[in-house]
């Protein structure tokens, strides 16, 4: 993931917030309607191409995840040390295998796989133990003028650089030594 690369090449901190970016999907989501075109022979969405490029794949399903459920066990997964993990798997579950992250059992099973409790995670859900936290970063980075995902602000003492949108590695380490990150070395 272009992210981890660049923590790997700089000294950077990252720190994901939650985001629901679309907060009026119904709790059980929708089925996306059918595409009414085909893609031209051969051709290649650009946000399957990018997940091609680097090396993962990218499934998209017809059923479209209300995301609040998701964002609510990333932060239990935070709380409990598993984040990244959790993380990883969460978004290879809904990219790479289309499966419905709004669904709290999948969530237990992502949670169980990534080295947590199952059934803490599920009370927690269900007593929306997280939704205040979820809701409040969203109207946070809503009222920082973010609508849109993936969103990356970079950030050096006052100087705030937001970078929207899923983008090449190159416009990413653009960014960083621009901003003053210093390239790891050795």
């Amino acid at each position: 993931m272009r992210v981890e690369r660049l923590q790997r090449e700089f000294d950077i901190d990252v720190e994901w917030r939650p985001f629901e970016l679309h907060p009026e999907i119904p709790a059980a989501g929708y089925e996306r309607p059918p595409r009414t075109s085909p893609r031209p022979e051969g051709s290649v969405s650009p946000l399957r191409q990018l997940a091609l490029d680097e090396g993962l794949t990218f499934e998209p399903s017809s059923h479209v995840s209300n995301s609040h459920a998701s964002l609510e066990a990333a932060e239990f997964a935070r709380e409990h040390g598993a984040f990244d993990a959790f993380h990883r798997a969460l978004f290879a579950t809904y990219f790479g295998e289309g499966r419905d992250i709004g669904d709290a059992s999948l969530l237990a099973e992502i949670a169980v796989a990534s080295g947590l409790e199952g059934g803490a995670l599920s009370e927690a859900l269900a007593s929306k133990r997280y939704a205040g936290i979820v809701d409040e970063q969203t109207a946070e980075a809503r009222r920082d003028g973010i609508n849109g995902t993936p969103t990356f602000i970079f950030e050096r003492g006052e100087t705030r650089f937001p970078l929207v949108g899923a983008q090449d590695y190159a416009v990413f380490e653009n960014v960083a030594r621009r901003m003053g990150a210093a390239p790891i070395t050795g």
